[in-house]
C-alpha cells in the first residue's frame, strides 16, 4: 500500500471548472441509465381493525 495514490476525484481539470460544468447540465439531456430516480419514503404502518389513532401526550 505504499504505492503512489491517485487524485481523490481523478479530475483532469480544475475543481471550479468541473463544478461549473456539472451545475450547467440539463437533466433532460442525460441518458436514462444516468438519471436519478425518486426515492420512496418509508412505508406507512396501517392500523388494525381494533386500533384507534392516539393523540400525542395522552
Amino acid at each position: 500500500m505504499s504505492g503512489k495514490r491517485e487524485k481523490p476525484l481523478g479530475l483532469d481539470m480544475p475543481l471550479a471548472e468541473a463544478l461549473e460544468r456539472f451545475i450547467g447540465v440539463d437533466p433532460d439531456e442525460l441518458p436514462d441509465n444516468v438519471k436519478l430516480r425518486q426515492k420512496k419514503g418509508p412505508q406507512k404502518r396501517s392500523l388494525g381493525v381494533d386500533e384507534k389513532p392516539t393523540k400525542g401526550g395522552d
